[in-house]
C-alpha cells in the first residue's frame, strides 16, 4: 500500500495505482475537474498512464460557475 494525500486528506491505495484508478476508488466525478500531482497539472489524457508514488500530493480543483 502507498499513502497519497488528496486535497490534504491521506488515503491508501495499492502500489502501481493510476491517477484515474484513484479517482474512481474515491468516487470523484471526473467532469469539470483539474488535477495536479505535486503541483504539476496532469492532463486528462494522461490520468490512466500516470502511476502514483508513495507520498504524492494530489490537488483536485472543481470548476464552478458564478458571477
Amino acid at each position: 500500500m502507498i499513502n497519497i494525500k488528496v486535497n490534504n486528506t491521506t488515503h491508501q491505495f495499492a502500489k502501481n495505482s493510476s491517477l484515474e484508478g484513484a479517482l474512481n476508488v474515491l468516487s470523484i466525478p471526473v467532469n469539470g475537474i483539474a488535477v495536479a500531482i505535486n503541483q504539476t497539472i496532469i492532463t486528462k489524457n494522461d490520468w490512466n498512464t500516470t502511476t502514483l508514488i508513495d507520498g504524492d500530493h494530489i490537488l483536485i480543483i472543481t470548476a464552478t460557475q458564478g458571477g
